[in-house]
């Protein structure tokens, strides 16, 4: 068999690309024919060995529960050392009594000194110590509690209280800058063991102000047990004396106060005063100073009142002398002045009382007739 060639044959000069089309193009064929020549004998063509499928099937992962925390181990505590005990206190050793000394005239004023929120403790001034009511937390070597507050030393008065009788005032006051009149009264009871005295003002049909006391009557004089007041549109506040326990309670804050003997309150202090005038009379002279501890509505402190000088008032339309005492308050507090006027011919009974406030209000009792019961 003969072939013939692809392409005819042309005259002329053969171009280059045509050179390198003949050239591929018979590659091919050979390509072509050696492939159909292996067909045709038979001959078997070399095969790549098959690749193996693997199937692989996707499941989410079991789940494995967090093992708990294993807790740690304690560390084994180690026994601390014991403290040494400290050797006990030696006993303080007790001072020999000095010798009574003369009863002065003017009674023996006591050392106060204050503790945490108002607590007071009393103790008299010979003592010289006298222990506050702090809390004294964080101390290691805390001193041992104080002791209850000493009883108080005898009194250096006589006290004499005056017979019942029932006082009344004319009443003057000024509030809001206009004067304002009235009436008042007070009863004082005194049945020799126990005493109660009861007082008011009034201005037109108004109660401005009314006070109570009651107690006994005892070597130091008078000794309040309740103390009542109540002031215009104001409630009514009551200050305990418990003589068991020695301690001053208030029903207008929680103040405590520890009561001394002669310990009184704004209504008892004037028949103190009384009391003691009449037992002692020596001791009203002009500059003179009493010294007692008196409890209001919410707190107590010691007033120091000054005998200012002999005075006269009229009683009834006729003049008698009177002993002026007055009271004045700490500086930088808010508390009343207050003014009393003793008449000694009068079984010393008050024949003027003054209050005045801070902002120069005031409330003035006079006395204008006294009753005394029937000795019968």
């Amino acid at each position: 068999m003969k072939l013939r060639p692809p392409f005819p044959r042309h005259p002329g000069p053969i171009r280059p690309l045509r050179i390198v089309a003949i050239l591929l193009a018979t590659l091919l064929l050979h390509l072509i024919f050696a492939d159909w020549g292996r067909k045709q004998l038979g001959v078997p063509q070399p095969s790549e060995p098959a690749t193996p499928v693997v199937a692989v099937t996707l499941q989410p992962a079991p789940v494995v529960p967090a093992a708990p925390p294993q807790p740690k181990p304690k560390p084994t505590p180690q026994p601390k050392p014991k403290p040494r005990p400290k050797p006990p206190a030696p006993a303080p050793q007790r001072r020999p009594a000095p010798a009574p000394a003369p009863q002065p005239a003017q009674q023996e004023a006591p050392t106060v000194i204050a503790g945490n929120q108002g607590d007071w403790q009393l103790a008299p001034a010979a003592t010289g110590t006298a222990t506050g009511g702090g809390s004294g937390a964080g101390t290691a070597d805390a001193a041992p509690a104080a002791p209850p507050p000493p009883p108080a030393p005898a009194p250096a008065h006589r006290p004499d209280p005056p017979q019942s009788a029932e006082l009344n005032y004319n009443v003057e006051g000024l509030r809001n800058n206009q004067k304002v009149y009235g009436s008042g009264s007070i009863v004082w009871h005194n049945d020799g063991g126990r005493y109660r005295v009861d007082g008011r003002a009034n201005v037109l049909f108004f109660t401005l102000l009314e006070f109570s006391s009651e107690g006994t009557l005892d070597d130091f004089g008078v000794a309040p047990a309740l103390y009542t007041e109540k002031r215009f549109r104001k409630t009514a506040t009551l200050t305990h004396f418990a003589h068991d326990s020695n301690t001053i309670t208030f029903s207008a804050s929680d103040n405590r106060y520890s009561r001394p003997g002669d310990a009184q309150d704004r209504a008892s202090i004037i028949w103190q005063l009384a009391a003691i005038g009449r037992g002692n009379p020596d001791a009203f002279v002009a500059g003179a100073t009493f010294e007692l501890f008196v409890a209001g509505v919410r707190d107590a402190e010691p007033w120091q009142i000054s005998v200012v000088g002999k005075d006269s008032i009229d009683i009834g339309g006729a003049p008698a002398p009177v002993w002026h005492l007055m009271r004045l308050p700490r500086p930088g507090s808010y508390d009343q002045k207050i003014d009393i006027w003793l008449a000694p011919q009068r079984e010393w009974y008050p024949a003027k009382i003054r209050y005045t406030e801070t902002n120069g209000e005031y409330l003035d009792m006079s006395l204008s007739s006294i009753r005394q019961p029937d000795p019968s």
